[in-house]
């Protein structure tokens, strides 16, 4: 008798485990962690911030999914139950081999997972969801990672979720080599919200005070440089500064947008002489929201 009820007991384990990779540190994952060497760059700013419910003041800073993920449960931004964030970064994401950027929560555990929609866009106003999946059955406290696809959230802090531009396939109003924004959507627990096969999500739900999806950062591994990389570029204490690889005399002109639609000429400049890149910097915009870019003069 004891050895049927054994068995029974494996068999409901396996059907309840679901199709898709592991959490982190299980054969077969597909969690990032956040030391990863294929990280070129993290998000660097936000463009809206729309908390939604049950999220105390101490939760609603959006600088803190700034820069590379942590391990610091705190160091976050809460959307709060269906809150949302649009992230971007110091340049484009674009269309790699495999995976092309990570999203990173702080749960503390591989099964206590809090999630949400990912939607990428250009230009800041057409947004393409990518598709997801949820095969948990009912309302539970405890998310196997198997039962998820195409959600962020899926593994516990320090490790990310990978998303992969090319599950999007042809979007005429998305440019994958060109990938500005990330939008990151808090899916409600209680399985209202529902995947792309109009399954309902569900996660622990309800929940107080640091409610829904906790944003720790987004981890870039494939990035369009344009015509020459970007060494860096970011804020350093009261002045921006970019700094890029040049060929020495050859003309370029920094320029600024706050829309992305309109770009302003802040400075032509000659490449370096003696040095294979060339640095720049001016006092920081009093524009709360300013993107850059350098263009090679011909």
């Amino acid at each position: 008798m004891i050895h049927r009820l054994l068995i029974a007991c494996m068999l409901t384990a396996t059907v309840l485990a679901g199709p898709y990779p592991g959490a982190a540190g299980t054969a077969g994952s597909d969690a990032i962690s956040k030391d990863d060497s294929r990280f070129v760059q993290w998000a660097s700013g936000h463009l809206d911030y729309a908390f939604g419910a049950n999220v105390s003041s101490t939760w609603r800073t959006p600088a803190k999914a700034y820069g590379q993920a942590t391990e610091d449960v705190l160091d976050i931004v809460c959307l709060g139950d269906s809150g949302k964030i649009t992230m971007y970064f110091p340049h484009p994401i674009q269309d790699g081999d495999g995976v092309d950027f990570a999203v990173f929560e702080n749960s503390f555990s591989n099964t206590f997972l809090e999630l949400a929609f990912v939607e990428v866009s250009s230009d800041g106003v057409n947004f393409t969801r990518f598709p997801n999946a949820s095969l948990t059955p009912a309302a539970t406290n405890s998310i196997d990672a198997t039962n998820l696809s195409g959600l962020a959230g899926k593994h516990r802090g320090g490790f990310g979720t990978p998303f992969d531009l090319a599950a999007l396939g042809a979007v005429p109003t998305l440019d994958k080599r060109n990938v500005r924004f990330v939008r990151l959507i808090d899916i409600l627990g209680n399985g209202s919200a529902k995947d792309s096969n109009d399954h309902s999500i569900y996660d622990p739900y309800p929940t107080t005070g640091s409610a829904g999806f906790d944003l720790d950062a987004i981890g870039v591994i494939h990035r369009n440089n344009g015509d020459f990389p970007i060494v860096r570029s970011g804020i350093n204490g009261a002045n921006f500064e970019i700094e890029w690889a040049s060929n020495p005399g050859n003309q370029y002109r920094i320029e600024k947008s706050v829309d992305l639609s309109l770009w302003q000429t802040v400075q032509t400049i000659t490449g370096d002489p003696a040095d294979a890149a060339t640095a720049f910097s001016l006092a920081k915009p009093a524009d709360t929201q300013c993107f850059w870019r350098v263009v090679r003069v011909e």
